[in-house]
């Protein structure tokens, strides 16, 4: 139980969401792929795909597929690497928020094994 814990408070402070958002790294709901999707690779630059599905974040607000994510990013414009990482950030805030949630309702291993198994904060 202490584990899921712990995964709340290792990425307090950690500078994990702003580095991968500078290279080009978004985080997503993809244990698959490590949690990550890296959108300077060539595979993305005609896709029609969001960024992540429903996340409420303001660089997800403004519509962008992943193919003009992956247009800002090659052309090394600093707006697509900002806000990357406020999505980074924000994703990172959803989860912890849920574990902790999850610690007062005592439901801490569904909600840690939910997050494991894919279910988008």
């Amino acid at each position: 139980m202490l584990r899921g814990v712990e995964l709340g408070i290792d990425t307090f402070d950690c500078a994990m969401p702003t580095r991968l958002g500078r290279h080009g790294m978004a985080l997503v709901p993809d244990p698959e792929k490590r949690w990550r999707v890296d959108l300077a690779k060539a595979r993305w630059r005609m896709s029609s795909e969001p960024l992540m599905e429903g996340c409420p974040c303001a660089a997800c607000a403004q519509g962008w597929t992943r193919g003009y994510w992956h247009y800002l990013l090659r052309n090394r414009e600093l707006t697509g690497q900002r806000l990357l990482t406020l999505h980074n950030l924000a994703f990172v805030q959803r989860v912890v928020a849920r574990l902790r949630d999850a610690i007062g309702g005592g439901t801490l291993q569904s909600a840690a094994a939910a997050i494991r198994g894919g279910d988008a904060p």
